[in-house]
């Protein structure tokens, strides 16, 4: 805070302080002597009113000096600055306006969104700024930032203003305002951000004590509030798919979680997909009621899909106050049943029979509607059997495998395929499952062999956030795995990074393709130990399960009865996700709009990929020939886009949905107490123009004082009139006994040696001089 005048010439004028003190001095009036009997009681009278006109002088004379020095102070017009002293207070000025961009700011209150609403502030806001100021416009989309070098560039740039997609985050906006304003020449920097306050744009910022170091150099930080008062809204919270990718005559399931803000009005939702030109076709339709808050979920079962690369979304009918969350876009891949070989003990078809049956259950085979083809292979056979077609490698039990075979497996995964391994009894020779081959794919090491012979011992999964995990979701805690005891399993112990990393040789260079991080714990038994274990290898993806189903429930030597019990249907689902997990290859098929997609076209022999985005525009994008993928990165815009490589009869054509991120469409407003935390307990919040206006002179010109200050000169004077009839006002002769008979009385107890002669009213008649003066006012003191 600083205290600064407008006219500081005028304080001059302080100086007249003197002027009260010269004239107390020279027209002070000298006491006139009084020669009368009663000397001893008018000099004790004397003393008591000296010591009482004393103060009353000195209180008179300070407030004549007091209303003297506030005039002079109220003319030369003070004001308080809160960004320090600065002489100019209407020179030039380099400031950055900083908008939010994201499609939250779509919002529609009174026929404007809050866009168009920062857009008329920040008008208002420029025809403020001084003349010859610089200014610069940022925003949320990544705009460079750069000083305008005229005030038309400005308005050019703010008739621009668009929302997309967001590529940086309001807080580095900010944050790349503060470092150009730093470059700035000019004294005063000023900062303005137009922001909606929700949780979508400050939830995950970073607390205002935690800004960087160079924060200090622009003091000066406005925040422009363009939030709605009350929004009504209905969106689509999230979107879930049965999977990426279905067999041919499996239905699809698309289910959608719904949100609503306000008394949001009555609507439907509908599901489209996309026909062979680009346009949507409507397949179902229903009702949608959620209350206020929500959520909601609405369902929908689309079969009959082609083979191929499939697109569709999900859309609200009708309008509210945002459009940008009423449509969610989706893309599958459609084919037919995928080859998985089920690698078992002789004879597979029997010793597998139960995982089989879980991955493509003998109805739907027949109906030519499962999405695995299960091919059950002898471990003699193994070798012999092509890989090349197969979308993943269940190994049911396996034997200690060569290190060829190990090898082999590791290079068949790492180029984007599943394997998943149960491991039973005839894995005794722990050595040879923890050789450094058998550890690149296994992810760790086996130790022991635990056994639960009271059936105390079954999966008990901590968390259900893994995606092998997240179909056991819609049932949640009813999940009877109490009912599946598991007598005995392998104690299985990840290995560090570092162990798996490492060429076959001591100090051979690592294959990048072949690289792989640890083993992630997916599941836990009761005990403790892991139960299920996910691991990355190369493009590929490796699952481990520490116990087997491969023996039939009367069999004593049976390892549990996850596959033999009572309605054993979480076997079923974890044997079927454990497979789609590991198979599912690494195409980014539904993406966040704004990251980089990757497809698998499995086209070596083709240079570019040709992309068409939502709006129709096409671009080319290069095609890694060593992996067949091509990368996306021009993925702001929401919606399906389409990827062709090739001519219409021999090339591929593929495709992905981008949809925006939760918090690009969440306009729910910040709390106080979160509004202090992200912007700081200081901070300065203007929703209106005049706040603007207010805010801006506060912070320029600062807060004038005059209408105290004159104020108090004022209350100065009328004081010094109140005091001045008071102290000079001839005051009245108070009714008291005669000065003479009351010091005679007290002469008369005094021992004197003399006897009076007469009473006190004879003396009184007979006095002879002039008669008793009345007592002495304060003006004649």
């Amino acid at each position: 805070m600083g205290l600064s005048f407008l006219s500081p010439w005028l304080l001059g004028g302080a100086a007249l302080v003197a002027a009260p003190i010269v004239l107390h001095m020279v027209m002070r009036r000298k006491p006139v002597p009084h020669m009368f009997p009663a000397v001893r009681f008018l000099q004790e009278r004397a003393i008591a009113n000296r010591r009482r006109l004393q103060l009353s002088h000195l209180v008179l004379l300070l407030i004549r000096m007091a209303a003297i020095l506030l005039l002079a102070v109220s003319l030369a017009r003070p004001v308080l600055r809160g960004a320090g002293w600065l002489p100019d207070a209407e020179g030039p000025v380099a400031a950055a306006l900083v908008f939010d961009t994201a499609p939250r700011m779509l919002l529609r209150e009174s026929n404007q969104t809050r866009l168009e609403r920062a857009v008329t502030l920040a008008r208002g806001l420029l025809g403020k700024l001084p003349a010859e100021s610089r200014i610069a416009v940022l925003d949320t989309a990544g705009t460079p930032a750069a000083f305008s070098p005229t005030r038309a560039g400005i308005e050019l740039r703010l008739d621009r203003l668009e929302t997309a997609t967001p590529t940086i985050s309001l807080t580095a906006a900010i944050a790349e305002a503060r470092r150009l304003l730093e470059t700035a020449e000019l004294e005063r920097r000023e900062l303005y951000v137009f922001t909606d306050c929700s949780r979508g744009g400050w939830e995950d910022a970073p607390p205002a004590a935690a800004e960087e170091p160079g924060a200090e150099s622009c003091p000066s930080v406005l925040y422009v509030d363009v939030a709605a008062a009350a929004p009504r809204n209905l969106a689509i919270a999230s979107l879930e798919l049965s999977s990426d990718r279905v067999a041919a005559g499996t239905p699809l399931v698309v289910a959608a979680s719904l949100a609503s803000t306000g008394t949001a009005p009555t609507r439907a939702a509908a599901v489209e997909m996309l026909d062979a030109d680009g346009r949507p076709v409507r397949r179902g339709m229903k009702p949608v009621n959620v209350s206020a808050g929500g959520p909601a979920t609405v369902a929908f079962e689309i079969g009959g899909l082609r083979p191929g690369t499939r697109q569709g979304r999900i859309v609200l009918d009708g309008s509210d106050d945002l459009a940008a969350d009423d449509v969610r876009s989706f893309t599958v891949e459609v084919g037919a049943a995928e080859r998985v070989l089920v690698v078992a003990e002789r004879p597979a078809a029997t010793t597998a029979r139960f995982l089989i049956e879980a991955l493509a259950p003998a109805p739907l085979r027949l109906a030519g509607i499962a999405r695995f083809a299960p091919e059950p292979v002898d471990y003699e056979q193994f070798d012999a059997t092509s890989w090349d077609d197969a979308a993943g490698i269940v190994l049911l039990d396996p034997p200690p495998l060569s290190e060829r075979q190990w090898e082999a497996l590791a290079a068949w995964v790492a180029r984007g395929r599943g394997l998943v391994i149960w491991l039973g009894q005839a894995a005794g020779a722990v050595a040879e499952f923890n050789s450094d081959a058998a550890r690149r794919v296994l992810g760790g090491r086996l130790a022991r062999v635990w056994r639960s012979p009271e059936a105390g011992n079954f999966l008990a999964p901590a968390t259900l956030d893994h995606p092998i995990m997240a179909a056991f979701r819609r049932v949640g805690d009813a999940v009877p795995w109490q009912d599946f005891p598991v007598f005995r399993h392998w104690e299985f112990t990840p290995s560090p990074r570092a162990e798996l990393s490492g060429g076959d040789a001591p100090g051979e260079p690592t294959d990048p393709d072949m690289e792989g991080g640890t083993a992630e714990v997916v599941a836990a038994y009761r005990n403790g130990l892991p139960a299920v274990l996910d691991r990355r290898l190369g493009q590929g993806t490796v699952v481990v399960i520490t116990t087997p189903v491969s023996r039939t429930a009367d069999d004593p030597a049976a390892w549990n009865t996850l596959a033999t019990g009572f309605e054993p249907w979480p076997f079923v689902i974890l044997a079927t996700e454990t497979l789609v997990h590991a198979i599912d290859a690494p195409d980014d098929r539904n993406v966040i709009a704004g990251r980089p997609a990757v497809l698998h076209l499995g086209r070596r022999d083709l240079p570019t990929a040709i992309v068409r985005s939502p709006r129709g525009d096409d671009f080319p994008v290069a095609i890694d020939r060593t992996r067949g993928t091509v990368t996306i990165t021009a993925t702001l815009e929401p919606g399906n886009y389409a990827v062709r490589a090739g001519g219409a009869a021999a090339g591929v054509s593929d495709g992905f949905s981008a949809n925006l991120d939760a918090a690009a469409t969440d306009f729910r407003r910040l709390s106080s107490d979160d509004l202090d935390r992200v912007l700081g307990a200081g901070h300065r919040l203007a929703r209106t123009e005049d706040e603007i206006v207010r805010d801006v002179n506060l912070d320029r010109i600062g807060a004038e004082l005059f209408g105290w200050s004159i104020l108090l000169a004022a209350v100065a004077m009328a004081a010094d009139w109140i005091m001045a009839n008071r102290f000079y006002r001839p005051r009245e002769p108070e009714p008291e006994p005669d000065a003479t008979a009351g010091f005679d009385d007290r002469s008369r107890d005094e021992p004197t040696g003399m006897e009076p002669v007469e009473s006190d009213a004879a003396m009184a008649g007979s006095r002879v001089g002039p008669p008793p003066l009345p007592p002495l006012s304060e003006a004649d003191e």
